[in-house]
């Protein structure tokens, strides 16, 4: 496995990740006709948008196997002035899963929000029906700090919670057992 700062030429397969993540984590929640029909097109929608009018403190990295883009991070540096850099976006290929990759993006996700935004924090939000994502979080060191409402595309709304790194130093060196 190697990662990488993502490129133009990532935005298919990025969509295509976000997509099928989203297939796998939120199938039950979501309409199922969103889910088969709406959602590849959606998120490539947005990936055009995030790379062909990127945000200044947007930083997005990939990681691939075998020249494949298997996972993929999005993050917003600076974006709150308590919370410090927002990681907006964690994904990781079904069959990756649990292989190292996760802690490897959030990891390249720290050094640069330490390098680019030193002092701040970091933060992102995750629902209260994904339990694997929680204990991944939490593994890494992420302590929840507060809770909001999703409201997908499709209707509905969800309790998320907010989980957060005030040092982000511990989180470089974090072993997952």
């Amino acid at each position: 496995m190697k990662t990488r700062l993502a490129v133009i030429d990532d935005v298919a397969a990025i969509a295509n990740l976000h997509a099928e993540s989203w297939r796998n984590a939120y199938r039950g929640m979501l309409q199922d006709d969103y889910l088969d029909r709406k959602i590849f097109s959606e998120r490539l929608a947005l990936w055009e948008q995030r790379f062909h009018s990127a945000a200044a403190n947007q930083h997005v990295c990939v990681a691939e196997v075998n020249d494949q883009v298997v996972g993929f991070a999005c993050t917003y540096g600076g974006e709150d002035a308590k919370w410090g850099s927002f990681l907006d976006n964690l994904h990781v290929a079904a069959e990756h899963k649990r292989l190292g990759i996760g802690k490897a993006l959030m990891q390249l996700v720290a050094g640069w929000s330490l390098a680019a935004y030193p002092g701040c924090g970091l933060y992102l939000w995750v629902l209260e029906s994904n339990a694997p994502a929680i204990r991944f979080y939490e593994k890494m060191g992420g302590v929840r700090s507060g809770e909001g409402t999703w409201r997908p595309p499709d209707g509905g709304s969800y309790t998320k919670f907010r989980y957060a790194w005030s040092n982000l130093e511990p989180l470089l060196s974090v072993a997952l057992s």
